[in-house]
């Protein structure tokens, strides 16, 4: 593939993951918040789209790549949480929070992902194992 469609692509998903999250954080503000004389930080909608553009960019690598599986999921890793802790949390975190509270915050970031990627490969490994045993089948009364 083209680096123009890789481009294309990455943004593509990237505006499809800015709309989804940003309607998300929206919903969740609206239904959180008490005083809605007040909007959201514009500088919280702004840096959804630098995450929106680096989860994109590792869904990507992730599908398209053909890099070993262990080197996919460091990159998709690293683009994912990363590019949640350094786009999301901390131009938005509020005065007084400690580097200790980031680190919990990274560390919680870093076992749901971890949950996730080991579900996905569980369901992943499953389904291969199905369509090789369907594969290897050969019918014992087959016609002739």
């Amino acid at each position: 593939m083209k680096p123009i469609n890789y481009i294309q692509k990455i943004a593509l998903h990237a505006c499809i993951y800015y709309t989804a999250v940003t309607f998300f954080l929206l919903f969740l503000y609206w239904l959180l918040n008490l005083d809605l004389d007040r909007g959201m930080n514009p500088i919280a909608l702004i840096c959804i789209l630098p995450f929106a553009i680096c989860f994109a960019t590792a869904n990507i690598c992730m599908t398209d790549c053909k890099w070993s599986t262990y080197l996919k999921v460091l990159v998709h890793y690293t683009l994912t949480v990363g590019g949640a802790f350094l786009c999301l949390y901390l131009p938005n975190r509020a005065q007084g929070q400690t580097a200790a509270q980031g680190f919990i915050l990274f560390v919680a970031l870093s076992v749901i992902y971890a949950v996730a990627m080991a579900i996905i490969a569980f369901v992943r490994a499953r389904i291969h194992r199905v369509d090789r045993e369907e594969k290897a089948y050969t019918g014992v009364y087959k016609k002739k």
